[in-house]
Formats: structure tokens, sequence, C-alpha cells
């Protein structure tokens, strides 16, 4: 039996999670993957937030967008879910510094690469 992996990330504080779940959210919509069905769900909080016809104050409003939100990206194919959620959270932290002038800049861009097999690298066994 495998042990779970835990997350090694740090902490995030609540605002970051927060965008981090709004992201989420707008990736999920995005995604062909997910059925139109289930992007009915936050459509369907959406109309009943500018209903005109509800209950006075805004806290029910706020419960039922909220709700289905959440029941979105609960009912969302689990798998789609975690390769989005894994693909928001996979940030490489660094600090920004300007280059001296003498410095040699090379732009890039970092992406995973697939696993090399022993035929790729001409390796005889």
């Amino acid at each position: 039996m495998k042990k779970p992996v835990r997350n090694k990330l740090p902490r995030r504080g609540i605002i970051e999670e927060i965008g981090l779940e709004a992201n989420l959210f707008l990736s999920l919509i995005l995604d062909r993957r997910v059925s139109i069905l289930l992007k009915l769900i936050p459509l369907a909080g959406l109309l009943y937030l500018i209903n005109p016809v509800d209950f006075p104050g805004w806290l029910d409003d706020a419960f039922v967008v909220i709700v289905s939100l959440v029941l979105f990206v609960e009912l969302c194919p689990r798998a789609v879910v975690d390769e989005h959620r894994d693909r928001l959270r996979r940030v490489v932290s660094g600090k920004w510094r300007d280059a001296a002038d003498n410095e040699t800049i090379i732009d890039g861009e970092f992406r995973d690469a697939p696993e090399a097999t022993p035929e790729d690298q001409n390796v005889k066994k």
C-alpha cells in the first residue's frame, strides 16, 4: 500500500487561496472536458444573484453563489480538477532584481520535459 504524498508547498494566506480557487473555477469553466451541464450550476447561482425576487439582505445570495461554485468544482471530474490545481499551485518562487549593464540576459521559458527512454539516448543495453 502506497503512502500518501504530502504537499510540500508553502502554506498560503486566505486571500491567495481565494485567488487560486477563482483561477481554478475559470480554468474548469474553459476546459472542454467538463460537461456543459455542470457549467450550468454556477450560471444558475449567478442568475439567482441577479434575480429581483428574493429574500431581503445579501446573506442568502452569498450562500447560494458559494454553494453553486463549490458544487461545480466538486462535481467536475477529479482528474481535471487535480490537473488544474497542480498547475495553479506550481509556482517557482524567486526574487526580482535588475541586471547589471554588463550582464548577458538569456530569455527563456520553463516547461516539464518528458521522461527520456534508452532509445532516445541511443544507449545500448
